[in-house]
Formats: C-alpha cells, sequence, structure tokens
C-alpha cells in the first residue's frame, strides 16, 4: 500500500507558496522580462513567417476558387446563349408556320410543307444563294416544275429534282429558273422572268406596246400548268426599251431574300 510521505508534502506545498508570493510581489519581473525579451525575435520571426505563408495560400486558393467560378459563368453562359438560340429558332419557326398557314388556307391551295436544309451550290463559288435544298420529295407527291412559296405567298422558285425524301429547288434569281409572268398595273402585259447574275431577275418578251414603270408588281401569270396565277415574283427595278427592239425588257427585284427561308409549301396542282 502506497504510504504518503506528509513532510515532503509539506516541503512541496511550502515552496509552491513561497514562488506564487514571490510572483505576485514582483519579484520575477526582471528575469521574465529577460526571458520575453529574449523570445520576442525569434517569435515575430516566427509570425511573420506564418503569416506571410497563410497569405500566399490564401492568395492562391483564391485565385484557384476565382478560376473555377469562371469556368462555372462562363458554362453557364454558354447554357444561357443556347437556349436563347432554340427559343429564337422555336419563334422564327412558328412565326412562318403561321403565316404559311395563313396564305395557303385563304387562297386554298394544295400544298406540302417542307423545310429548307441546305442552301447554295457547292459548284457555285460566287457565293449567292440560287439554290435550296428541302426535306421533301417523291413519297411527299413533290416532282419536277412544281412552284415553292415562301411564309408570305411569294413564288421563290421551283422544283427542278426530286429523290425520294429531298428535293433541289432553283430559286427565282437563278438563270436557269423561267416563270411566265404578268405585271400586275396592267393585267395584260406577260413575259418570261428568268434569274439574272443571282442578284435580280429579267422579265423578257415584253411587247414593245405594253407600259411599265418603275415599282409596278410582277405577279405570275397563271400561263403554266402547275404554276397558279398571283404569286408575287418582285418589283420593277428598271425598263429596258430599244426603239429598233421587238421586245423591251425590265430588271425585277426579287421580294424574298434567299437567306430568309426557313419553311417553303410546295404547291400542288
Amino acid at each position: 500500500m502506497l504510504r504518503i510521505d506528509k513532510k515532503r508534502i509539506i516541503k512541496y506545498g511550502a515552496v509552491i507558496g513561497l514562488l506564487v508570493f514571490l510572483y505576485t510581489i514582483g519579484l520575477f519581473g526582471p528575469i521574465e522580462g529577460f526571458v520575453a525579451g529574449s523570445l520576442d525575435p525569434l517569435t515575430e520571426k516566427l509570425y511573420s513567417l506564418s503569416h506571410g505563408l497563410r497569405t500566399a495560400y490564401n492568395k492562391q486558393a483564391n485565385k484557384q476558387n476565382l478560376a473555377a467560378e469562371i469556368v462555372l459563368l462562363r458554362e453557364r453562359m454558354n447554357e444561357l446563349t443556347v437556349e436563347n438560340t432554340r427559343i429564337k429558332i422555336i419563334e422564327e419557326e412558328n412565326k412562318s408556320l403561321r403565316e404559311h398557314l395563313g396564305f395557303l388556307t385563304q387562297n386554298e391551295y394544295k400544298y406540302v410543307m417542307a423545310n429548307v436544309i441546305s442552301r447554295g451550290d457547292i459548284a457555285d463559288m460566287s457565293g449567292r444563294t440560287e439554290t435550296i435544298i428541302i426535306d421533301k420529295g417523291l413519297k411527299d407527291g413533290i416532282y419536277s416544275g412544281l412552284g415553292v412559296v415562301s411564309s408570305e405567298g411569294i413564288i421563290v422558285g421551283r422544283i427542278v429534282d426530286a429523290k425520294d425524301n429531298i428535293s433541289q429547288v432553283y430559286l427565282t434569281n437563278n438563270g436557269k429558273c423561267k416563270l411566265a409572268a404578268a405585271v400586275l398595273s396592267s393585267g395584260k402585259t406577260s413575259g418570261v422572268v428568268e434569274g439574272k447574275l443571282g442578284l435580280t431577275i429579267k422579265m423578257n418578251f415584253i411587247p414593245q406596246n405594253e407600259e411599265i414603270k418603275m415599282e409596278d408588281i410582277v405577279i405570275t401569270s397563271g400561263l403554266e400548268e402547275m404554276i397558279p396565277r398571283g404569286l408575287v415574283i418582285g418589283r420593277v427595278l428598271e425598263v429596258i426599251k430599244e426603239s429598233n427592239e421587238v421586245w423591251q425588257t425590265a430588271v425585277i427585284e426579287p421580294m424574298a431574300d434567299p437567306e430568309d427561308l426557313i419553311i417553303v409549301s410546295v404547291l400542288l396542282p
């Protein structure tokens, strides 16, 4: 059994009490100051080093956090851009569909609606759009010669080649696209329109005695079996009339921009 030495405990207690008393009255002040003074420079250096390391670490961590936030913001911005673009495309398509349905219903045309899936001819290096490809073909009742109109009811071209599921369309500014036309103001002036340099349309074979004015509207004449009368082609920009010629010619500006074509309708007989 552990024996307790009472005398030793009393001695230790007395020593501790004396030390506490001496510290209380300030006797250890000089010694404490000396030790503290000796340690202060080292402590200051250690603190400075620690603070510097902590600051550098925080800066690096902040840079990494900032870089991560920038990446997330860019990803979010891209997502919003894609979503906004998708909404705009849907709005444009819906607007075009409403216009198509309004025009076609009002005029009681039989038609096949199609999406434009390609513009231009690969072999054409001019950069002008004179040809489009649509996503409807023979299986949908489409064949060569049929007229193609925009949502506003403007004739934009005609089918020149139809496959099972796609068709090629020559636009009105294509030199290979020809349409029987008439000037709306007179109702009698007729001729044939065809593309000119991919920019405008020219109306040929107009009798010299017919009067044509600038800004006159040119429409389809209905003299072709597969193209109904009254489809707008364009507006007269210039009249070329030579006294020694049998025919006069009118330069026509197309009223439909090929680059705006998203959805078109092929008119059926």
